[in-house]
Order: C-alpha cells, then structure tokens, then sequence
C-alpha cells in the first residue's frame, strides 16, 4: 500500500470500528491496513474455497 493508492470514505458500526482498532494494535499495524489484509483474505479465502468447489464437479 501506498499513499497514492485511491482512497475512499466508509462508514462502519462502532462497535466493528472498535473491533477493527483493536485488532489492528494487537498486530502493530494502522487500521487501515488491518483492514486492506482482512479483506484481501477473505479474497483468498473465497477464491480457494471456489477453486475447490471446481475440483468436487
């Protein structure tokens, strides 16, 4: 990541915003990564779980 990748607002519940700072200060990143990391797992995670789903057919 860097400061020119685009940016954009996003409006979220507090209690997952506390979730979120939580979370990213137990990992010694910024929210904004903690966030960028969760969702390019869960990313990971549907392409390997439909690359899976491939393989049963």
């Amino acid at each position: 990541m860097s400061r020119t990748d685009p940016q954009f607002k996003l409006r979220v519940p507090p209690e997952l915003r506390a979730k979120i700072e939580q979370s990213a200060f137990a990992s010694r990143r910024s929210m904004n990564s903690e966030v960028v990391i969760r969702l390019e797992a869960s990313y990971a995670q549907d392409k390997t779980a439909k690359e899976g789903n491939h393989e049963q057919a």
